[in-house]
């Protein structure tokens, strides 16, 4: 696990950024981060409010902790992949004091609404204008951002080719399939499903790359404000450091076939229709051929869907992390629906369903068993 952070570290950031504020007063308060190697911490300055001497008044910065060892020359994927976007026009946190000694990285504080508690709080539907947002600003990663690359770049040097598609597959069958799932899978058998998945992986792959933010999901989007404003500055995009060059797709399937909230096929049809519309020519060129806009969309998820299982049945086996155990049953359930859409898929489905669903049941058991309240145990 990584250790806390450096408070001497934290003391000298709070003077540099507040320089009424008493250091020692600050208040250091741990996030809960998604599947990263990266810790959060909020830290909260107590300052005189604006009404009057010495009314409390939270003032507030996150402090990243981040694992990442830093060449001699070289630069925190953060703040390369942030420069592009920031040129860009994308909503990403300012960035405001850097420590590499500390490796401890200050940014605005977006709050606490991800996009997924405004669903969770008000429906898929009242949402709808939020997704349409994060849609448009997919759009200007895919498009801006791309062009604003150049040789300093660190995406640019990074790609969602077929080797690294096939390695996630990997992972699914080493951390989800054997590791969480204690199944006694065969070589020979993950080969039979490796094959039956290379043509699905090679038609994406196969299509030009654009910037792909890589985890453009309802969990790394933080909602400011409900309302539309203007450059989308009631949003906040997080967690972008692994960019790299994808096909339009990856990103796109990532949000509207997110783990954590289930769109219906409706919305996830009006939001494919939006990305068109957004879209450059460029860009729909990028697509490919527009009949089979929602092949490619489902073959894309196809992918993303079976390396998240991979990610949750890592964390849950690996890193005790058990949280993410309620996650694997609604990636299946997108799975199931995405071979019954799609007739060319069935001769994968007829091999993956069966371990999908044991992984499935598998974890919704031992989430109940975490859930379930003390005095129920055994």
């Amino acid at each position: 696990m990584t250790a806390g952070p450096d408070l001497s570290a934290i003391r000298r950031a709070v003077s540099a950024l507040f320089p009424s504020a008493d250091p020692a007063k600050a208040e250091v308060v741990p996030l809960a981060g998604d599947a990263s190697t990266r810790s959060y911490y909020r830290v909260r300055v107590p300052a005189p409010a604006p009404g009057g001497p010495g009314a409390p008044a939270a003032r507030s910065v996150v402090a990243m902790l981040y694992p990442d060892e830093i060449p001699p020359g070289g630069e925190l994927p953060f703040l390369n992949v942030h420069r592009y976007l920031l040129k860009a026009g994308i909503p990403v946190p300012a960035t405001l004091r850097h420590d590499p000694a500390a490796k401890l990285l200050f940014l605005e504080d977006a709050g606490d609404t991800m996009l997924e508690d405004s669903v969770r709080k008000r429906g898929t539907a009242p949402c709808l204008p939020l997704y349409e947002q994060c849609v448009e600003v997919l759009v200007r990663i895919q498009a801006d951002a791309t062009r604003a690359l150049d040789g300093s770049a660190i995406p640019a040097r990074l790609a969602f080719d077929l080797k690294k598609f096939a390695g996630e597959i990997d992972f699914f069958f080493l951390h989800a399939v054997r590791g969480f799932g204690g199944i006694p899978l065969r070589e020979e058998e993950q080969r039979a499903i490796g094959d039956l998945f290379l043509p699905f992986l090679e038609r994406t792959v196969s299509l030009p790359r654009v910037l792909a933010h890589r985890d453009y999901h309802s969990r790394n989007v933080m909602v400011v404000g409900e309302e539309k404003a203007p450059g989308h500055s009631n949003l906040r995009v997080l967690d972008f450091q692994d960019a790299r060059m994808g096909n339009v797709f990856y990103d796109l399937a990532s949000l509207l076939r997110d783990s954590y909230v289930t769109l219906t096929e409706g919305e996830v049809g009006h939001l494919g229709y939006a990305w068109r519309s957004a879209a450059s020519r460029e860009l729909r060129r990028a697509a490919g051929d527009p009949g089979a806009f929602d092949e490619l969309l489902d073959a894309a998820a196809l992918q993303r869907n079976v390396k998240a299982i991979g990610t949750f049945g890592n964390q849950a086996h690996n890193r005790g992390r058990k949280l993410y155990l309620r996650f694997i049953p609604p990636t299946v359930a997108h799975l199931r629906r995405n071979f019954e859409r799609n007739p060319g898929m069935r001769p994968l489905a007829a091999k993956l369903l069966p371990l999908l669903d044991a992984l499935a049941a598998k974890a919704a058991e031992e989430e109940a068993a975490e859930t379930a309240p003390v005095d129920a145990k055994p």
